[in-house]
Order: C-alpha cells, then structure tokens, then sequence
C-alpha cells in the first residue's frame, strides 16, 4: 500500500473550515487546516515521484494543480506553493506554516485583491527584415553594393550585422513601449522565458510579460490590449491569460526561517538588533529615496531590483512587528523572533 501525504496547493489567510469537493490530484478532497491567521489548501495524496513521470501524466497533474487554486482563488487571495510540494503529515504541514510564516504573509500582503495577467507578443521576423530592408538607407547602399561586387563575403557579414542589429533594435523599441504602456496601472510585472516552439506558423514570440493586476482594475486590461492591438495592427499579434493566481510574484522558499528572513531584512535595511518602529520606518524611507526608480529617469531600470528588495524587507519587518504587538521596542534576536511567531 502506497504511503500517503499531505498535497500543498497554495497558501490563503485564515479561511473557515470549508471543504471544496473532489477536486484535488486523484479526485481527493481538499480542505483548509490553519495555523494562527493563515491557512494551507490541502488534499490527502500517495507519495508521487513527478520527477520520474511521463509528459503526458505530469501535464495532467501540473493543470490539476493549477485548477484547484484557480477555484479556491473566486473566494480567496491566493499564495501558490510550486507545484508538487508534498508534505509527509498533516504536522509536517503545520511545521511548514509555522516556519515560513512571515515569508507567506509577507506574501499574502503583497498579492491582497490583486490577480495575474500573462501578456505574450508575436511578430513575423521575416516580414520585419522586409521592411527594414524597405526603410533602412544603410541597408539599402550595402544591398546594391553586393549586386555590383565581386568580393561579396565582407559586404555580405555587414549587411548581416546590420539587419540583426536593426532587428534586435526593433524588438527593444516595442518591447519597451509595450511594457511602459501596461505597467501604468499594474502594481507590478515581470518578464519571463519566452516560448517559441509554434512550428506551424513563422511567428516568433518577443515577449512574454505577467502584470500583478488589482481585480477592480480587470477591465482596464481589455481597453489597454486593444489600444495596442490598433496601434500595432499588422505588426504584431498580442494574447494575453488571466485572471490567474499570482505565480510570478511569490517566490516561497521553505528552507528559509522566519529568524533568517528577519535577519536578512534587518541587515538590509541597516538597522540594530533592537529597533523602534519609527526607526524601521525612517531606515526604509531613506534608502527608498536613494534608490526609487523615479528618481533615476533614463537609469530607472537598474533600481528596480534594489528597490523591490528593499520594499520586501520593508515587508518583512512590519508584518514582524505585527505579529510581536504593539511595543516600544522591537528585537531581532534569533530567540525573541522564534518567540513572537510561536505565539497565537
């Protein structure tokens, strides 16, 4: 007899002891159990080896994963663990809560009444060398040079260079335009891999955005799509996915405590082991001036980063204090934070 675990979905605040139904992997149940003010989403599954899984059987089971907290998110703001992260026990589930609790709600805070959006954008590479070819005075001169030499090699690699010089500029120039066009009313965006193994047809992918999206502002995404489906109409071809739970924008790491998430967030902020909430907040403002990406105009791009660990840490520090309630003084000594979680 199979050995059975405790399958992890996503991670929600503290819910009610509601049962969603048979939706989970192999048709189990799947239900809440909490630990202080957040809960996981769970189901009872065998012990299964996806590493040594077919395709065909893993993509079952991946799209499983991804439906149960597609459901569970019509009723709740969801922090979805990565796909195939089995507990042992219902106590092991209980462990993981507990140690990674600042992380998922750190987490929960960022994601609150907000949704992903994935924007992917094609164009016909062929059809863009054709019109640079048409528009580009450089290219033109190069061409007619080959026709009438002898020695064409030389001309032909500069000709080469400069088409996929002009190629890759085109790219830029779109991809650039079309993220600061979206990320105007998202709360934030990432880009990710981008996929291009379509044989069917000579449209290649250029980008592949998500856009953390608040569900009030939904709508706002169909009149942004179709502004750029008019303004790029024969150029490029635009999807886009969604709603979805925000996969993008939570990255758990189970390995990491609660005291080491702390102690990283502290460092970075440069504070002491024993700090007021004013202090915290003044350290996060300061380097929040020095490192805001609009304060940096052209250069913006390379604060982001920073900035976003900043504003985590940030996070991280507040919902501490929260958990150890209101005090004078807050400590981040290994003891007092293990401490201030285990309370309820």
């Amino acid at each position: 007899m199979n050995k059975e675990g405790k399958y992890i979905y996503s991670i929600i605040r503290e819910g009610d002891k509601r049962n969603f139904g048979p939706i989970g992997i192999n048709n189990r149940e799947v239900n809440l159990r909490d630990w202080k003010d957040i809960a996981a989403v769970v189901s009872s599954t065998p012990i299964i080896k996806f590493d040594r899984l077919a395709k065909k059987e893993l993509t079952r089971y991946v799209t499983v994963h991804q439906k149960v907290n597609e459901q569970v998110m019509k009723d709740y703001d969801v922090v979805p663990m990565a796909f195939g992260v089995i507990a042992p026990d219902i106590n092991e589930v209980l462990r993981i809560l507990e140690r990674a609790y600042l992380q998922l709600k750190t987490a929960l805070g960022k994601i609150e009444g907000k949704v992903e959006f994935a924007v992917q954008v094609w164009w016909d590479q062929k059809k863009i060398i054709e019109d640079l070819t048409n528009t580009n005075s450089q290219i033109q001169e190069l061409r007619e040079k080959l026709q009438g030499s002898i020695l064409g090699l030389p001309i032909k690699l500069k000709l080469g260079k400069l088409v996929q010089e002009g190629v890759e500029a085109q790219r830029r120039t779109y991809t650039k335009d079309i993220h600061e066009h979206l990320k105007s009313f998202s709360c934030d965006s990432n880009s990710n891999r981008l996929i291009n193994n379509n044989k069917l047809t000579a449209e290649e992918m250029i980008a592949n955005f998500s856009f953390l999206i608040e569900k009030a502002r939904e709508s706002e995404l169909d009149k942004k799509m179709n502004e750029l489906g008019k303004k790029y109409e024969g150029r490029l071809r635009f999807k886009y996915i969604g709603p979805m739970p925000p996969y993008s924008f939570t990255n758990i790491n189970l390995s990491l405590g609660n005291f080491e998430l702390v102690d990283e967030a502290r460092k970075l902020l440069g504070l002491a082991e024993e700090v007021t909430l004013d202090e915290i907040k003044r350290a996060y403002y300061k380097l929040a001036h020095q490192y805001h990406p609009d304060k940096h105009g052209d250069d913006s791009e390379e604060f982001q980063e920073p900035m976003g660990k900043i504003a985590q840490a940030y996070s991280v520090l507040e919902n501490y204090c929260q958990s150890c309630g209101q005090k004078q003084k807050y400590s981040f000594k290994e003891e007092d934070v293990k401490d201030s979680i285990m309370v309820k």
